[in-house]
């Protein structure tokens, strides 16, 4: 076998390689994240689990609706794909209306709030309205049917009972079908109505199933499906009438005329009746000649076409209404009483030609495009032809109500050259059978204008109307349950691995050893906790209390490594150091003094630790006195030597803790106490303070034949490392190598798990594996 020279730290400019990155080595920084990595998982999903189990159920109401494309309008830019603006999104703005959602609120009485109401109490609120700046009231049952009304102060508002209207200062309350015990109480608020319009509004979604289907779904969510399901109807509802009373404004306003003049006339009619029967009873005269008969006739028919030209001009009156107002919001509107005249219907079809150029030119221009300006301009002229037909309509409706007028006034001279009873009858005859007249064909113009209201049809169809939801559909527990899975997963690995990044401290041996530039000797297993035996020693010098371990047989391999670092060069006294404190060197050193001992060598381990001493928790025998007592002469190295520390080991404890450490351990008094012992025992082993904390190992160095730097992965940083390499570099004496110490139980997640593999199947195999698969799940 090829044996080498005694490593010694590189030179501090080497170049690093770098190494490629495996799947093992982010499995290892689980494994050292594995605590952060639970939490955050386990918070997590218990939060997402938490907000599932205990969210307010949310019930969704759904209904669709059909538009149906008005029967005659052309849409050549739908047909082309080149229309500005859908017919179905501007339906979808008007049944989101704040005038439709009002209608709703009102009609549901959504700004009626009843909150912590009584288990078992059950009413409804009829009518209420309030003044108050805060409408908040609280309400007790005092007795079957009766109750008591208090405001938000606690003050009485008034006592009533259910069924009845209670009327208290600035209140009005109307509560019916209550039930409950004396004693029950609910608070009944009332909501903004404004506020409540707007989250309304917010709420409710309305979006085209598809594309161009004309189809639209409309759904709102609550925590009481009924409420959910009413509100979507309810919208449904006020969006069809109010579509079919925009497109029926003309014949309910022909209607409404109608009907007053009926009225009127009605009245007419039974006054003039009663007056004629009178007049036949006093007069005598019951009948009149055939020449005044037919006179009366032709003043009948004078009468009817009036009536007839009053009607037709105030339904032009409310066209020529209709029409200016649909011009001045900049739409296209035809009105129905002239849509056959052909003239008119000639225009009507120029104005839709025109607005679909003009709908193809928006597509790539802006409206103050020439070619825009001019159709804009040439669908303005022909509305203002279409307004000025009707205009001249109404003018000659006026013309012919003067002629007949007129008419009217030549035959009422006549009448006046008749005798003054026959002239009576005549006038009482007249009146009646005029007014007979005019109200049949008044009649005959209501049914048609009822016909013509009730036949307008909405082009909206209802396909689906809402129904109660069963099932809730949030929260969605098996989809918010994957997800808090997944999501806690990915936070926990993601802030894993963000600690790692911000973790400079050295985890991988394998840097560790190319920055110190030493070997790595062994690799010493987790030893358990600092607790002590019935004697008051450390449990962990595995050496000796359990000699087939597989720590015991690390430090075996530490023993054969120490013999073959220097195999041509004196090794009696070894020094054992680490960068810092708390790394485990005194503890490798009682053990591999127990281990040098079990070959029959005489072995002394001496606690040069005099800062902080803890040798002595490992060894039978008194902590005083101990090495400060013989360097400052208290003592002899035989009186204050504990024989027989442990089995074949000689202990000389740090003793007390004087204020001059490094000068004691630097005293030629301490070089020939080591160099009388020299000669005495096989092996030396000085448990040296930490190497960066303090400069006593540097100078214990002087008086070692070897030096072993314990390490522990995890805990130094990388320039920290750096800076301990550069202070090797005063050491005086070899350095044997670096001793990886598992002192956390970092395990596998460091050290790569090889320990247990290599130490553990020689002695005890099956407890050893068992030991093996508990440290892989542990760690």
């Amino acid at each position: 076998m090829q044996l080498t020279e005694t490593p010694t730290p590189p030179d501090s400019s080497q170049p690093w390689q770098e190494e490629e990155i495996h799947l093992s080595d982010y499995l290892n920084v689980l494994r050292r994240r594995k605590t952060v990595f639970f939490a955050v998982f386990f918070l997590v999903f218990t939060l997402v689990a938490i907000y599932t189990f205990l969210a307010t159920p949310i019930y969704q109401a759904s209904g669709t609706l059909h538009v149906r494309d008005e029967k005659g309008k052309v849409d050549l830019l739908g047909e082309l794909g080149l229309g500005q603006g859908s017919p179905i999104e501007s339906e979808i703005e008007i049944l989101k209306s704040r005038t439709n959602i009002e209608e709703v609120v009102r009609r549901l009485h959504l700004d009626w709030q009843v909150d912590k109401k009584s288990p078992e109490l059950a009413v409804q609120v009829g009518e209420f309205s309030s003044t108050a700046a805060e409408p908040v009231y609280s309400i007790t049952l005092t007795g079957a049917g009766s109750f008591d009304v208090k405001d938000s102060d606690g003050a009485l508002m008034g006592q009533g009972r259910a069924g009845e209207l209670l009327l208290g200062p600035g209140l009005k309350l109307l509560l019916t079908d209550l039930l409950g015990e004396k004693g029950d109480k609910f608070r009944l608020t009332r909501l903004s109505f404004n506020t409540t319009v707007r989250n309304l509004r917010a709420q409710i979604n309305a979006s085209q199933l598809g594309k161009k289907t004309n189809i639209i779904k409309l759904s709102y969510s609550s925590s009481d499906p009924i409420v959910a399901r009413d509100v979507v109807n309810t919208l449904v509802q006020v969006f069809l009438e109010r579509s079919v009373t925009l497109k029926t404004q003309e014949a309910s306003k022909s209607l409404e005329f109608i009907t007053g003049q009926l009225q009127n006339v009605r009245l007419e009619l039974d006054a003039a009746e009663k007056q004629l029967e009178s007049f036949k009873s006093t007069s005598g005269l019951v009948q009149l000649d055939t020449e005044a008969e037919s006179f009366i006739e032709r003043l009948a028919e004078i009468e009817k076409q009036l009536a007839a030209l009053s009607i037709r001009k105030k339904q032009i009156d409310f066209a020529i209404e209709a029409f200016s107002a649909a011009q001045a919001q900049g739409q296209i509107y035809t009105p129905a009483i002239l849509a056959d005249d052909p003239t008119v219907a000639a225009m009507a079809q120029k104005l839709v030609e025109y607005e679909v150029q003009k709908k193809a030119l928006l597509v790539e221009y802006t409206v103050e495009h020439p070619a825009v300006l001019v159709l804009s301009r040439q669908v303005a002229e022909v509305q203002s032809k279409i307004l000025a037909t009707y205009q001249s309509t109404r003018a000659n409706l006026a013309q012919q109500q003067a002629g007949l007028t007129a008419q009217l006034s030549r035959y009422d001279q006549q009448l006046k050259q008749l005798p003054a009873a026959e002239r009576q009858l005549v006038h009482l005859v007249r009146q009646a059978k005029v007014n007979a007249d005019i109200y049949t064909f008044l009649l005959q113009k209501f049914e048609e204008a009822r016909i013509l209201r009730a036949s307008t049809m909405s082009n909206i169809d209802i396909i689906d109307p809402a129904i109660a939801a069963d099932k809730p559909i949030k929260p969605q527990k098996k989809k918010n349950l994957l997800l808090g899975l997944i999501v806690g997963i990915m936070m926990g690995v993601g802030l894993a691995f963000f600690l790692e990044y911000m973790d400079d401290t050295i985890k991988d041996p394998e840097v560790a050893k190319r920055l110190l530039g030493l070997p790595a000797l062994v690799t010493i297993p987790f030893l358990g906790n600092k607790e002590k035996l019935a004697d008051g020693r450390a449990h962990t010098l595995v050496s000796q209390l359990d000699p087939k371990a597989p720590a015991a047989e690390a430090f075996r391999a530490l023993r054969t490594g120490v013999h073959f670092s220097a195999i041509n060069k004196e090794k009696r006294i070894l020094m054992i150091t680490s960068p810092f404190p708390g790394e485990g060197k005194t503890t490798i050193s009682a053990n591999l003094a127990v281990t040098l001992a079990q070959t029959g060598d005489r072995v002394l381990i001496i606690g040069c630790d005099l800062r902080k001493p803890a040798l002595h928790e490992f060894f039978a025998g008194h902590k005083l006195p101990g090495l400060t007592e013989v360097l400052v002469g208290d003592q002899t190295f035989d009186s204050a030597v504990n024989l027989e520390g442990a089995v074949g080991v000689d202990f000389l404890s740090s003793g007390s803790t004087p204020p001059n450490p490094a000068e004691l351990l630097g005293s030629e008094t301490m070089a020939q106490l080591v160099a009388e012992l020299r000669d005495r025992y096989d092996h030396i082993i000085l448990d040296a303070p930490p190497l960066l904390a303090v400069t006593d190992a540097v100078i214990l160095s002087e008086l070692a034949d070897l030096a072993l730097i314990v390490f522990e992965l995890g805990r130094n940083s990388t320039k920290v490392t750096q800076l301990m390499r550069d202070q090797l570099a005063n050491i005086q004496t070899p350095l044997a190598g670096l001793v990886f110490n598992d002192k956390e139980a970092k395990g596998a997640s460091y050290y790569g798990g090889y320990y247990g593999g290599y130490y553990g199947g020689y002695y005890g195999e099956t407890e050893q594996k068992t030991k093996r698969s508990w440290l892989w799940w542990k760690n």
